[in-house]
């Protein structure tokens, strides 16, 4: 163990999935984030592709990494629809996934047929709202990694019996005081809930984020009910935006981010835990937010808080054209989205 900076660190040479030696692929990275010291490497298996970071923080000072997040901040996570999302996504929902009760005219149903085979539309609706899950009649969900709970406000708006775990616990707190949320602070093996418990479980973003990926899947895997679903979204290390921006690509995030999967390492890991994987593709959902993010970091070497903000108007038409493509390709099934979509069950 040593002191990278403020953080208590240990070295991690080899990959976790088949134990060869990992190679250098960016060195001397800072946090343009949210202003964790330390310099760090990310490293790559020359076999499988997996990404790992090296040093990687000790257990103890994980937390670290967190102090200010954006999960601690309501405003960041608003469980509101404007009225034209809201409109859009009842449409979507009402045809597509089983939430019949939000359009309860004809016209909003047939629509909502359009609106779901318009594929950049659909992702969108059905990713960032309700991780692709159809209704289940007194469904229980848990989201690992819930952050500050705006996602499960929402899906318990649409009538799941909703549970979150996360480790950070000023996230906790705005989860519980802001909506009223049975959130618990840890990770999903620390908490032991029975064997065969939810029908539904959603990890956001959260997966690149721990220590050990198998050993947190074998855990969902347990608590899952047999016939759930377990539903996995994590940045694309083989996205169209990592090689076009490479070290300024805004999915890396070092620290925070341990792991960057590729959509065969992610299987890997969902099959080593004993999961039966039923789909996996890339996403574009994001692109946009990617293309902007990166491109800021690119130009300025940082991107205070995460979020690129407002947009001028060459940066939103460019990242639409980004978009565009992106989607073009993932529809020709090149894995280039910036997102991994991974669909598994019991």
């Amino acid at each position: 163990m040593r002191v990278n900076e403020d953080i208590r660190v240990q070295e991690v040479q080899s990959c976790f999935l088949c134990e060869n030696e990992g190679v250098p692929l960016y060195q001397n990275l800072r946090d343009r984030l949210f202003g964790v010291p330390g310099f760090w490497t990310l490293m790559r298996c020359r076999k499988c592709g997996l990404v790992w970071l090296n040093p990687r923080p000790i257990p103890e000072d994980i937390g670290k990494l967190y102090e200010n997040y954006f999960t601690h901040d309501i405003d960041n996570y608003v469980p509101r629809f404007s009225r034209q999302r809201r409109w859009i996504r009842n449409a979507i929902f009402s045809s597509y996934l089983g939430y019949n009760e939000l359009a309860s005219n004809m016209l909003i149903r047939k629509l909502g047929w359009i609106l779901s085979r318009i594929g950049p539309i659909k992702e969108i609706a059905e990713l960032s709202s309700v991780m692709t899950l159809r209704k289940i009649p007194n469904g229980k969900l848990l989201d690992v990694g819930c952050g500050n709970g705006g996602f499960l406000s929402k899906m318990r708006e649409l009538g799941w019996n909703v549970v979150g775990i996360e480790p950070d616990g000023q996230a906790v707190k705005v989860a519980r005081e802001t909506f009223g949320l049975d959130v618990h602070e840890g990770t999903v093996e620390e908490i032991g809930f029975p064997k065969d418990t939810f029908d539904a479980i959603t990890m956001n973003h959260v997966i690149e984020h721990v220590l050990n990926p198998i050993s947190t899947l074998k855990e969902c895997y347990r608590v899952l009910k047999p016939g759930g679903k377990l539903v996995i979204v994590t940045p694309n290390i083989e996205s169209l935006g990592h090689r076009l921006f490479r070290e300024a690509w805004r999915g890396l995030e070092p620290p925070r981010h341990l792991y960057l999967f590729s959509p065969l390492t992610l299987r890997a890991c969902a099959e080593r835990a004993g999961l039966q994987v039923i789909k996996v593709w890339t996403s574009s959902r994001s692109a946009r937010f990617i293309w902007a993010a990166s491109r800021l970091i690119r130009q300025n070497g940082a991107l205070p808080g995460g979020s690129p903000g407002r947009q001028g108007l060459w940066l939103q038409l460019t990242g639409l054209t980004f978009w565009i493509v992106e989607h073009i390709l993932c529809q020709m099934r090149k894995n280039a989205g910036e997102e991994i979509v991974l669909v598994a069950t019991k």
